[in-house]
């Protein structure tokens, strides 16, 4: 019951705040991302510019302050793919030393202001977390409870 209001509230906070969100899922990991299965969303892209995000729920039994992730964003047309080291904290402290919660959710920028030419797209996400001395990535992360994806359309800021 308690995740499935937690679902809602962040579904009505992102519906609430915008409506400009042309996608919004969450897949739940509840073993633990395993790094063999990428986490993948489908939707269908308007043809106009959108910004598109990933969406991470971490608990506090994640060892790491920080998550690699690749990214694939596939249409008809294109295929974009990317690394990115993403940072759970934005200070060089301990992610929870001052949170008294037991999650934080976290939004990182992916794209920005990309057009996908009314299509239908697929996003994969997968980790390649690592301990320094490994070459390979943790088999599976503990800690992340579920991974979304945001889509939402474009709007150039006016000043």
């Amino acid at each position: 019951m308690k995740k499935l209001s937690y679902k809602l509230f962040l579904l009505l906070l992102f519906f609430g705040c915008s409506s400009e969100n042309i996608f919004l899922s969450f897949k739940d990991t509840p073993d633990g991302w395993q790094h063999k299965n990428s986490i993948e969303f489908d939707f269908n892209a308007p043809n106009e510019a959108v910004n598109i995000s990933l969406l991470l729920r971490v608990d506090k039994s994640y060892p790491f302050s920080n998550i690699f992730v690749v990214y694939k964003i596939i249409n008809h047309e294109k295929i974009i793919s990317d690394t990115l080291d993403l940072y759970l904290n934005k200070e060089e402290k301990d992610v929870f030393s001052k949170n008294s919660l037991s999650l934080n959710n976290h939004i990182f920028s992916i794209a920005e202001n990309i057009i996908l030419n009314d299509s239908n797209v697929k996003v994969e996400f997968k980790h390649a977390t690592r301990f320094i001395n490994n070459k390979k990535a943790e088999e599976k992360l503990a800690g992340i409870l579920s991974v979304g994806l945001l889509v939402e359309n474009f709007e150039n800021e006016k000043i």
